[in-house]
């Protein structure tokens, strides 16, 4: 990726110059309805806006005296991109390959400015303090990464990281430090920025080179938020500054990292992302899951509890969805001491081909889409991928399933991961759901998206809670037998105290003898 010279202007019609401006002001504080029917000040009308000029005059006559961050990421996600024609505003970049252009359309009340960003270009790390602001995605995709920064300890850290696709809206609160990248090796990225108040100057911005270990102060004279300028620039510049902390060297985030998709992708993209995920796994997975002690551990503890309740049942049919490679299905069958005849379900058919060589019985597809006989199973399992399950809608549709192809007082076992436990990702998938205001991104709360480092693919994983996800069981007619919390990055394989917030949640759940008609 290329550093960018954040500062420099290429402007086009319209064209304007930068004023100094560090005031919040409208000229009219009277609502006017133009086609934002989302945003509380544009209730009414359906205008659409055939140029960006339009909705400049819409912000300059309906945004309220002291405006907050809130109200403006209402205004932001109020628009619809294929309602802007921008033809006339979207800066050139011919001949560029260094730098992003710019065109500033806006400074008061507040500042918008479109960015033009040829591929690869990435902005300098810089730090958003005293103004805020969101960027709209128009067209192509955003890379954001997140900072933090230990002034006492001097420790630049990298923290999350998402992705940005056309439509979607990236929150830039004050306090912010981070980098903007356009990660296509080929495509154009076109992106409106809000900020509030508008810069007089870069005076006082601090910028970070992670490469380097510099860290630099601007002052009034600087040209640019870039190190690529003369020192008369800088009112501090300081060379071995600080330690650089990558992601993969951050506790929780040594071998995954949470990155999340803006907006939610659909759940046939999801599904497809999950299928690719595993494919390029299918060779390794064993030795991944076999070589993780942690791992190990939970998944064999799972396996044991599964065991020894089939064998208490006596089963003879079970199905395996999401078997994966099939070798837990083999184990927990040895464990039982029994010889019930195996099926197995997988979205990847590089898995489903390891586990048909293990004698599985396999289909591929998603278990929603496939077709099950209705009462056929003494028991089922679907391990370590329910979260995969893209929606709480299609959740339902799973269990309901589920129900269906069980003979009654059959046995469903499921883990799922824990939103409550503080030693995975649950907690930190409700700060970066409340951070960023997923929800209005189509997010349910638990949603994340991860990728693994040196992994192209980016995939899905739902948290819930233990409350949410019982009820979401007998709502769909089966019945909860028993909770046991697991322990997995602490205490990892331990059946954890009843009540302990920690560890992921494996349910052992039965269908009644009698049941509603589920007929799916």
């Amino acid at each position: 990726m290329r550093r960018v010279d954040m500062g420099k202007n290429k402007l086009e019609s319209p064209p304007c110059t930068r004023v100094a401006t560090k005031r919040f002001h409208s000229p009219n504080q009277n609502p006017h309805a133009i086609g934002c029917a989302a945003h509380p000040a544009l209730s009414s009308g359906n205008i659409e806006f055939a140029v960006m000029q339009a909705l400049i005059e819409t912000i300059r006559k309906t945004t309220p005296e002291g405006f907050d961050f809130e109200w403006m990421g209402n205004l932001v996600r109020s628009i619809d991109p294929g309602e802007l024609d921008l033809r006339v505003c979207i800066p050139s970049i011919e001949g560029m390959t260094d730098n992003y252009a710019r065109n500033i359309l806006l400074l008061d009340p507040f500042e918008v400015v479109v960015l033009h960003w040829p591929p690869g270009v990435e902005s300098a790390i810089h730090h958003h303090e005293g103004f805020w602001g969101y960027v709209l995605c128009l067209e192509g995709e955003v890379e954001n990464v997140e900072y933090t920064y230990d002034a006492e300890r001097r420790e630049l850290r990298e923290g999350l990281a998402l992705r940005v696709s056309a439509g979607g809206v990236l929150p830039e609160p004050d306090g912010t430090i981070h980098k903007i990248v356009n990660p296509s090796p080929d495509k154009p990225l076109v992106t409106v920025h809000f900020y509030a108040p508008a810069l007089d100057t870069l005076d006082g911005m601090v910028l970070f080179d992670a490469e380097k270990e510099w860290l630099g102060e601007l002052n009034e004279h600087a040209t640019t938020a870039s190190f690529n300028q003369d020192e008369f620039g800088f009112r501090r510049l300081e060379k071995d500054a600080f330690t650089f902390i990558p992601i993969s060297e951050v506790a929780g985030h040594r071998t995954h990292r949470i990155y999340p998709l803006i907006p939610k992708p659909s759940p046939d993209d999801i599904l497809r992302s999950i299928s690719a995920y595993y494919s390029e796994q299918a060779d390794i997975y064993d030795h991944l899951d076999d070589g993780n002690d942690k791992r190990r551990a939970y998944t064999g503890a799972i396996n044991a509890v599964i065991a020894e309740d089939l064998a208490k049942q006596g089963v003879e049919q079970v199905v395996h969805v999401a078997c994966g490679t099939g070798r837990r299905a083999v184990d927990i069958r040895d464990a039982s001491g029994l010889d019930y005849a195996m099926e197995g379900v997988d979205i990847s058919a590089s898995m489903l081909t390891k586990a048909k060589e293990r004698g599985i019985v396999g289909r591929i597809g998603h278990w929603n889409d496939i077709h099950m006989e209705s009462g056929a199973y003494d028991a089922a399992t679907f391990l370590y991928a329910f979260g995969h399950i893209p929606s709480e809608a299609d959740r339902r549709k799973s269990l309901e399933k589920m129900c269906r192809i069980l003979k009654p007082g059959g046995r469903f076992y499921f883990d799922v991961f824990n939103l409550e436990n503080p030693y995975e990702w649950g907690p930190e998938a409700t700060r970066v759901f409340d951070h960023l205001g997923l929800e209005s991104e189509g997010y349910e709360r638990g949603d994340l998206f991860y990728k693994r480092h040196g992994g192209e693919t980016v995939t899905f994983l739902h948290y819930c809670t233990e409350e949410r996800m019982t009820a979401l069981v007998e709502s769909c007619g089966l019945k909860v037998v028993q909770v046991h919390r697991i322990g997995y990055v602490e205490n990892s394989g331990e059946l954890l105290e009843e009540g302990a917030t920690q560890g992921n949640l494996l349910l052992v759940c039965e269908k009644p003898e009698e049941v509603g008609n589920l007929s799916r």
